[in-house]
């Protein structure tokens, strides 16, 4: 996978799209939640400018693959389109 600076609001947004919801935390974190399926999505507090590391990217594919949200293709099809 080719993966360049993904800013978190252009995650955000991806996940926003789809049908998640951001779930009011107390912690640093952020959870986006998908309710039909009870899908979560936990991610550290991210700056909406700061590049998202590559591990957390990873993580959100494959939870969006296996929920049957996202093909792991078309993922990687809009990183690649956001980072060009």
């Amino acid at each position: 996978m080719m993966i360049r600076d993904i800013k978190f609001v252009e995650l955000e947004q991806l996940l926003l799209s789809i049908g998640f919801v951001e779930v009011p935390t107390t912690g640093s974190h952020k959870v986006y939640e998908y309710s039909p399926l009870g899908t979560l999505v936990v991610l550290p507090g991210y700056e909406q400018q700061a590049n998202v590391r590559t591990m957390h990217l990873v993580a959100v594919r494959k939870i969006l693959d296996e929920n049957g949200l996202m093909d792991r293709d078309v993922f990687t099809s809009f990183l690649e389109k956001v980072a060009s």
